[in-house]
Formats: C-alpha cells, structure tokens, sequence
C-alpha cells in the first residue's frame, strides 16, 4: 500500500465474520506511516490493532462467546494486514501464529 503525503491510513475492511459483526459492515482503522517503521513499533501497532478488534467483534454481538470474538478478532486483524500489504508486518504474524501453535502443542 502506497501512503500519500499526510502518512495517515484509514483502512476499511468488510467483516466476513457474521455470528459476531454485522455482515458487510465496514470497519475502519486509522494509523500512521511511522508505525510501520522499525519493529517496535509494528509490535506496537499489531497489538493495537488485535485489540482494536476484539472490541469491534464484542460491539457486534452481546451473545458472542469468546470463542467467537477470538475468531472474529483474528479474521479482523487478518484482513487489516493484508489490506496494508507491508512484508515485514505480515512476517511478524505469521511469527505470532507460529510461536501461538508451538505453545499450544506442548
């Protein structure tokens, strides 16, 4: 994603996670191009963003369970940074899911 001179992204994703958001409804997420810059602060910005998530998907439903919002979040977040299409954040989510799944092994 190319930024333009203001370095402020909004992003607009459509939820695809039904049973939680509102099918369809668009989700913005605002940030900027210095938090992308080192990996302190994608570290930063990813966890932002997940948690920007989980209260987007608890907003959608009073009955989610939180299996649900977890994989509503995660779905969220997904979009998010394949909306952003920047290597090195990318890279640092498939570090996490990596690192989640070998925990979740042992």
């Amino acid at each position: 994603m190319r930024f333009s001179k203001k370095h402020l992204v909004l992003l607009s994703v459509l939820s695809s996670v039904p049973q939680v958001a509102h099918a369809g409804e668009v989700v913005e997420f605002a940030l900027t191009k210095s938090e992308l810059s080192t990996s302190e602060n994608r570290e930063a910005l990813l966890d932002r963003m997940t948690k920007f998530a989980i209260k987007r998907c608890k907003d959608g439903s009073v009955f989610a369970g939180k299996p649900a919002i977890r994989k509503c979040a995660k779905d969220l977040t997904s979009q998010f940074v394949k909306e952003i299409d920047h290597e090195a954040l990318t890279l640092l989510v498939e570090v996490r899911e990596r690192d989640t799944y070998r925990s979740a092994r042992r």
